[in-house]
């Protein structure tokens, strides 16, 4: 990588990814278990809720809850993370990438895909698959287009991505698992329509809500283009354990393969250097994030 010369030698970019990479090799087995533990709770639900052992009020929060926690394990498995590029292991990814978002009703292969897109072109407004949504103006907006599907754009980045062979396999994967999934609730609605209602179609709008809202929305407000500048530090009313700690996000667009759980070290130790590099917010990073909330008052 080209350094810019007014960025002093002892915050290169060879000494910062050098210090990532040591955040970078750890088994991300929370992510596993938050995964397949979420998706397990989920399907406990209905045998619960329908032979009596669990009202149905109390099965629908707690399916939002699980459905909230769904993303971010197939976010893990979409870089990589469970694999850590051990081939033998790559089974691991597509494990937790698939079974976890069954709370979401929605496929792995496409999130993977437009996902590695919107890295590959963060906050430009015709490559980034996720532009819409982070670039809104304001929460309420965000949550109207998620419900209403208009930020979703698939046929646009078809044509975008029409001459990328593994963008146009990925969507063909997904097609099979797409269809289960429209038809699915289609289906179990007329045998069990309030069940349906409130432990899969309703909770998957919620997660889907709060996904977008702070992954996409937050960590991109405000932002531009380039490797420094297209994500940003924050706080917010919020702890950050409610929010997936969305406030580090900015760490995983520079060093992806850093776990999630693993990104406070890492941006504790790299804070001089996203400093230097005038990565918006970074002034802001407390010395200590481990245990800080994030709060802002």
């Amino acid at each position: 990588m080209r350094e810019l010369p007014e960025i002093a030698a002892e915050f290169s970019f060879e000494k910062e990814k050098a210090i990532a990479k040591s955040f970078s090799q750890r088994f991300q087995w929370e992510m596993m278990l938050i995964g397949l533990g979420q998706a397990a709770i989920w399907l406990s639900l209905w045998p619960l809720v329908l032979n009596g052992f669990l009202d149905l009020w109390a099965g629908f929060l707690i399916a939002s809850l699980c459905a909230c926690f769904a993303y971010l394990p197939s976010h893990e498995a979409q870089h990589g993370n469970y694999s850590r590029g051990n081939p033998k292991l790559r089974w691991l990814d597509d494990l937790v990438g698939h079974i976890t978002l069954v709370t979401l009703k929605f496929p792995y292969h496409i999130l993977r895909i437009t996902h590695m897109k919107h890295h590959a072109y963060t906050n430009d407004k015709e490559k980034d698959p996720d532009y819409l949504n982070a670039h809104n103006t304001s929460v309420p907006k965000v949550i109207k287009n998620v419900l209403d599907g208009s930020t979703l754009q698939f046929d646009k980045y078809l044509d975008v991505f029409a001459n990328d062979k593994a963008f146009l396999n990925s969507f063909h994967q997904a097609i099979p698992i797409a269809l289960f999934y429209k038809l699915a609730p289609l289906v179990l609605v007329i045998i069990l329509p309030f069940e349906t209602l409130l432990l899969w179609w309703l909770p998957a709008k919620i997660g889907s809500v709060y996904t977008t809202v702070f992954f996409s929305y937050y960590p991109h407000i405000g932002t531009s283009t380039g490797r420094y500048m297209n994500t940003r530090f924050w706080s917010h009313w919020m702890p950050r354990y409610l929010n997936h700690s969305m406030q580090l996000h900015f760490i995983h667009h520079l060093h992806p393969n850093i776990g999630h759980f693993d990104e406070p070290k890492a941006i504790e130790a790299l804070k001089p250097f996203l400093i230097a590099r005038n990565v918006p917010g970074a002034d802001q990073i407390p010395e200590k994030v481990s245990y800080n909330p994030l709060i802002k008052f």
